[in-house]
């Protein structure tokens, strides 16, 4: 008789997949956007209008205040923080300007990451935006424009330059 193979969900989690979360948060217990404690793990249709998204859609979510936070593939480690939406716009705003900073060619991601960190004063393990409230965030921005400004490498051929969203961050970065 075939081993019946077990599906990996929040409370049985792959031992494999749980083992390679660098810096591993732990589960949150109390909403650090209005200090619920009213956390529960759901499906991500529960704030996606009914719609599952992703090949392991589960959340943490905050019934209070509706801040959520993904979880690591097949695992119950949380991807960042809780997150309520004035959270996730500021992740997504100072992410504009971090990715540009790799995208350029003038350094990889992981040397944006540790100059990132270093303009933050903080260890680059604790360099996730996933991690930030939005007083970080707004500093990580200010960082990345820093960063790019001492940057002397831009680039200038003509087809490398970005499309849509990049372009607007290459723009806005002096880096077009």
């Amino acid at each position: 008789m075939a081993k019946e193979k077990k599906i990996a969900t929040p409370w049985n989690v792959s031992r494999r997949a749980t083992a390679k979360v660098k810096n591993p948060l732990p589960a949150p217990t109390k909403c650090n956007c209005c200090a619920s404690e009213a956390i529960e793990i759901v499906e991500n249709s529960k704030v996606y209008n009914g719609r599952s998204y992703g090949k392991y859609p589960w959340i943490y979510l905050c019934g209070d205040c509706g801040a959520y936070v993904g979880l690591h593939p097949f695992t119950n480690i949380p991807l960042g923080t809780l997150a309520n939406e004035e959270m996730r716009k500021a992740r997504k705003d100072s992410k504009f300007y971090f990715t540009p900073l790799y995208a350029s060619g003038d350094m990889d991601r992981n040397e944006a990451y540790e100059r990132l960190a270093k303009k933050l004063g903080i260890s680059k393990s604790e360099c996730h935006f996933a991690w930030f409230d939005v007083e970080m965030c707004a500093k990580a921005a200010d960082a990345c424009i820093q960063i790019a400004n001492e940057v002397s490498k831009r680039p200038k051929v003509e087809e490398s330059k970005p499309k849509g969203i990049m372009a607007q961050a290459f723009q806005k970065l002096g880096l077009a």
